[in-house]
């Protein structure tokens, strides 16, 4: 094996783990965000004919339902996703538009957890004894 600058393949695979683990955090954070605020956002139904295809997400509608079985008398009405164990109703999933609400919000959630791990590394640094502060 190559080995430069007098780097181990073990250091090799430790900045990757470092760089990795991260992505795969965020990655985890954005699907869970995006996931909650589909659920947690109503949407504004107009008329009768939109409630055969309710478009759920934010900023992309990505979760789509049927909800014509509910039979609305009054327009506009707010509406939430219905869940699907009791009584579940069509429901149809486009994906694409789906990561792209993961990459979005973790577009968004990046600098902000960057932040915040910084300021949480100076905390714990502080923490520290002044034995084990790093020189």
């Amino acid at each position: 094996m190559h080995q430069t600058g007098g780097e181990t393949g073990e250091d090799a695979v430790a900045r990757r783990r470092i760089a990795v683990m991260p992505a795969i955090g965020l990655a985890v954070a954005s699907t869970a965000v995006s996931w909650t605020i589909t659920h947690a956002v109503p949407v504004t139904v107009r008329s009768a004919s939109e409630l055969s295809d309710v478009a759920f997400g934010w900023p992309l509608a990505w979760y789509h339902q049927d909800l014509t079985r509910y039979g609305y008398a009054d327009f506009p009405v707010e509406v939430s996703v219905v869940g699907d164990r009791v009584d579940p109703v069509p429901t149809t999933v486009d994906w694409l538009p789906f990561v792209g609400d993961i990459a979005l919000t973790a577009l968004v959630m990046w600098p902000i957890c960057t932040v915040l791990l910084h300021l949480l590394a100076q905390v714990a640094n502080r923490a520290r004894p002044a034995s084990e502060q790093p020189t």
